[in-house]
């Protein structure tokens, strides 16, 4: 018998939480991204689903500064896409009461 040490191999932050630090993982709001590109404004929600996309590769690559920056970015377009539909659907609704689509 010898007495090799036994390699363990590294913990997946992605699996196991708590290899990672005391910190808690970020979110990829991946769910939040596609809601919003589906129900809001496409072209900004693509970029919302893209930062939530590179999120989840930075956790699955161990890179935990990357990922929480691209969580808070992704966090942002999702936010500024829901306030742009908002916007968008109000100016809409607008043009159409202007132009008598709701009169009787």
């Amino acid at each position: 018998m010898t007495n090799d040490p036994i390699v363990e191999p590294a913990a997946d932050p992605i699996v196991e939480p708590a290899a990672a630090g005391s910190a808690k993982l970020p979110s990829a709001h991946l769910g939040w991204a596609i809601a919003v590109a589906a129900l809001g404004f496409l072209p900004l929600g693509l970029v919302a689903i893209i930062q939530a996309l590179r999120t989840t590769a930075a956790l699955r690559a161990g890179d935990l500064v990357s990922a929480r920056k691209r969580s808070r970015s992704a966090n942002r377009w999702i936010i500024g896409t829901a306030v742009v539909a908002v916007l968008v659907d109000l100016v809409i609704l607008g043009a159409l009461f202007l132009l008598g689509a709701f009169a009787s």
